[in-house]
């Protein structure tokens, strides 16, 4: 039911319509997952901008930031083609693109404390907190520290053992669709 309008008035964006009531919360990785990072991109970041839409750091977007930044990180699981798609785009657009990865919160605690979305979750004690642990936990989840033969993150199901209050909403891993624990 979204209404989606370009053109000339919107150069690194779109004017977007929400159905009645609506407000969309993206998890993160908005690149590095498909065939235009940068239309994605404009499409989240032109939401933000309208106050339509809610959004996180996930560990693709942060890993992007910190390349935009000037940080030597390597170009593999995704980033390579988005560096490709960032070629064909204008510096100024890019400029924005960092500022607005460089901008986006490691978690929200919504609806009166009822609910936290994170990129890769959020344990009870870290709710509304801001460090290094947990800006890592929100872009990683818990992790044994160790790789598996694909060279990723061996990662720990965190959520089996939640019992918090609060409601967390989390992406990380795709899947065909939603998983309730």
């Amino acid at each position: 039911g979204y209404q989606i309008k370009t053109g000339e008035y919107f150069p690194f964006g779109y004017k977007i319509t929400p159905p009645e009531n609506r407000k969309a919360f993206f998890v993160g990785d908005l690149t590095d997952r498909g065939p235009d990072s940068p239309k994605v991109l404009r499409i989240v970041m032109s939401m933000i901008k309208q106050k339509i839409a809610l959004c996180v750091r996930g560990n693709h977007d942060d890993k992007l930031y910190r390349k935009l930044i000037g940080k030597n990180v390597k170009l593999k699981h995704g980033l390579e083609t988005t560096i490709e798609q960032f070629d064909k785009e204008s510096t100024a657009f890019i400029e924005q693109v960092r500022d607005f990865l460089g901008k986006l919160a490691n978690h929200y605690v919504v609806d009166n404390g009822d609910l936290v979305v994170a990129h890769a979750g959020l344990q009870e004690n870290m709710h509304g907190r801001d460090s290094g642990k947990v800006n890592s936990f929100c872009l990683y989840g818990a992790t044994t520290g160790k790789t598996d033969e694909f060279g990723l993150v061996e990662r720990l199901n965190w959520a089996a053992d939640y019992r918090g209050e609060t409601a967390v909403v989390y992406g990380h891993t795709p899947q065909a669709k939603a998983i309730w624990q």
